[in-house]
């Protein structure tokens, strides 16, 4: 034994099981409700077990693998005494164990651990086992009803392995009775937290108090008190009756009383008429699974007819989506069409805007240059006209000049003259005093007469050299306006040029504006069409989506109309039966009795106690027999009328009911108790 399964043993392991169809699944639920940790991966629950089978999947597929070792079935259904579990097996049981041991309370639940009940006991000594077992007529009848292959050649195998399931469970509880605790699950259903308690005191569990919703009775059926299904196994089978008395001798009983009550279900012999009654509920079944058989495939016709129906909507449907994706697909295409259009048109108005702005600029710049031109101009005329001044000034000025030295040399001339005469003058004076005096008055006045020359020459020169100061100044000018000039000239040609370069560029614009705008008209007219398209596809699916709209309803009202007619078929068949009974019962001296009562199961069947409950009443006054009697014919003839239909009678509900309780408290005095023995003794006799 590994570490893992030593391990293992630490917590508390309780194994459930039990024949199948024994209630092993009711009790593991009772059990996880109330703490218990029975596996992550189990079997999911189908319609022979609504809320699951509560069997851990591991555990499962062992027992299976090993019976298959040993050719036996998976199920389980064999007589076999002894199943070998092989060496190669027991490690594969001790690492199952090992990764389920995850909890302080855990176990597992399969009816297939009956057959490996000692192989588990050794291999996990420290292990608890729950046996639950149940009657052997339930058990049977609920496997009859889930419909295993293996008994329908052989129906007897059900109560043979029955007693072999329930013989090992009966030996392994001799052998380890202080590691079992044995149960009906009967006892369960009423007492599920005495159970529980059960369980923690006897093997030291802490396990909580169990759900209160686990159990649903509609779930797990019964049989009723005048079934013949226990007195047929007692009568072929006796071993089976003996082992469910001994079964409920050794069970855990919550009260310490004993219940037996199930032996008054059992006769001494089975009646003929079971028989023949089985034989004719077997041909009333079968004329009945024909005739649902005939309804079904007519239902099934009319499903298909609908299906195809539906499907061939569904494919217009489909079409009309396709093509409704088809066209919004193109939309999204012409939109994105649009838009790169608008992108290029927005950048193109960008552009143009840009060009404009920068051809603003430069017929700005143009008009400031040709203000600046026209300026240079003004000056330059006005600096011409400065100069022409100078040049006629200059002119007068070099005239002046001139005849100021013609004068100057007139009046050297003039002074050699006078220093002629001076010479000859003073040759004079020598001669004559007087002429000296006049010499040096006329002397005189031609020095004054040459100072003033000079002076005017003087004069002249500064005028001429301020002349050529300010001519020199004009010609700096003119050069500085010159080149300002050409400078102008300069920019105005890069002006031009500019200017023309912004014409071209502004007519390139002009033509991309030009094809951006037939490239916007044509997308235009193809949304225009991709509307109209989209219209027309939209209009389709509107008539697709009415059409399918009109074969909605059509399967709606065909379902109506189904569903009347399934109604007025239930109706019909019903009619049809309360006439075969009246057929049946006619002229009989009980005739009114029977129909009376055959009326309160069929309202009794609708649900409508009140109206069971009225037509009992009436049958009572008719009084064929004894109200004992009366009571228990009429648990007789509904389990009958129920059997007919291939259904199975609720007597504890039907019991429990209200309206019932009260007919009986009506029915029954103090005294029916003798009666009712005198009744079972005719009977018996009988």
């Amino acid at each position: 034994m590994n570490s893992s399964t030593l391990e293992a043993q630490k917590s508390s392991v309780l194994i459930l099981t039990g024949m199948h169809r024994s209630g092993t699944s009711l009790a593991t639920a009772l059990l996880q409700s109330s703490g218990l940790h029975i596996g992550r991966r189990q079997i999911k629950g189908n319609q022979y077990n609504v809320k699951g089978y509560y069997e851990n999947v591991d555990f499962l597929e062992f027992h299976k693998t090993v019976l298959q070792s040993q050719e036996i079935v998976s199920e389980g259904w064999t007589l076999q005494e002894n199943i070998e579990v092989e060496e190669q097996y027991i490690e594969q049981a001790q690492q199952i164990i090992a990764q389920n041991a995850i909890s302080s309370m855990w176990g597992w639940k399969d009816p297939r651990t009956t057959l490996f009940l000692n192989f588990w006991a050794k291999l996990f000594p420290e292990a608890k086992f729950l046996l639950v077992y149940r009657s052997p007529w339930e058990v049977i009848d609920s496997l009859y009803r889930r419909g295993d292959e293996a008994f329908d050649q052989q129906p007897e195998l059900a109560v043979k392995v029955w007693l072999h399931y329930n013989q090992k469970i009966i030996n392994f509880y001799n052998q380890y009775p202080s590691r079992c605790i044995l149960a009906n699950i009967s006892q369960v259903i009423k007492n599920p937290k005495l159970y529980i308690e059960t369980i923690n005191q006897k093997f030291g569990t802490r396990l909580g108090t169990p759900g209160e919703e686990i159990y649903e009775s509609s779930l797990f059926q019964s049989y009723s008190q005048d079934s013949h299904r226990p007195t047929v196994i007692d009568y072929y089978f006796p071993d089976a009756i003996e082992m469910y008395q001994e079964l409920e001798a050794r069970s855990w009983q919550p009260d310490e009383n004993l219940d037996l009550s199930w032996r008054d279900r059992i006769k001494s012999s089975p009646y003929r008429a079971w028989v023949f009654q089985d034989w004719m509920e077997l041909r009333r079944v079968e004329s009945l699974y024909k005739s649902l058989q005939a309804d079904h495939q007519l239902l099934t016709a009319e499903s298909e007819q609908l299906k195809s129906q539906l499907s061939q909507t569904q494919k217009e449907l489909e079409e009309s989506q396709s093509k409704l994706q088809e066209t919004e697909r193109d939309l999204e295409k012409s939109q994105s069409q649009l838009s790169e259009t608008e992108k290029v048109l927005n950048q193109s108005q960008s552009q143009l805007s840009q060009t404009q702005i920068e051809l603003e600029k430069s017929q700005s710049q143009l008009g400031q240059t040709q203000e600046e031109l026209e300026q240079s101009q003004s000056e330059l005329a006005e600096t011409q006209r400065v100069s022409a001044q100078f040049q006629t000034q200059f002119s007068q000025t070099q005239s002046e000049l001139t005849q100021a030295q013609s004068q100057l040399h007139q009046t050297q001339e003039e002074l050699e003259q006078s220093q002629s005469q001076l010479y000859e003058t003073t040759t004079i004076l020598e001669q004559s005093h007087s002429q000296l005096h006049q010499t040096e008055e006329v002397l005189e006045q031609l020095l004054e007469n040459y100072k003033r020359t000079e002076a005017r020459a003087d004069k002249v020169q500064e005028k001429l050299e301020h002349s050529e100061s300010k001519l020199y100044e004009t010609t700096t000018v003119l050069e500085q306006s010159q080149s300002q000039l050409h400078q102008t000239e300069k920019v105005l040609e890069q002006s031009l040029d500019n200017y023309k370069q912004t014409q071209e560029e502004l007519e390139q614009s002009q033509l991309l504006l030009n094809e951006t705008q037939m490239v916007l008209d044509q997308s235009q007219s193809q949304l225009h069409q991709t509307e109209q398209v989209l219209e027309q596809y939209y209009s389709r699916y509107k008539k697709s989506q009415g059409e399918l709209q009109r074969n909605l309803s059509q399967l709606y009202r065909t379902q109506k109309e189904l569903e009347q007619t399934q109604v007025q078929l239930k109706q019909a068949r019903n009619e049809l039966d309360r006439l075969l009974f009246l057929e049946a019962i006619a002229g009989q001296p009980d005739e009114s009795y029977q129909r009376l009562v055959w009326e309160a199961w069929y309202a009794y069947r609708n649900n409508d106690l009140a109206a069971m409950a009225k037509n009992l009443r009436k049958s009572m006054k008719q009084k064929p027999f004894s109200k004992t009697e009366t009571v228990l014919n009429w648990l007789e003839s509904f389990a009958k009328f129920s059997s007919e239909r291939g259904e199975t009678l609720n007597t504890q509900a039907l019991t429990n009911s209200p309206e019932w309780k009260q007919l009986i408290r009506q029915a029954i005095s103090k005294k029916s108790v003798l009666a009712r023995k005198q009744s079972v003794q005719q009977a018996v006799s009988f």
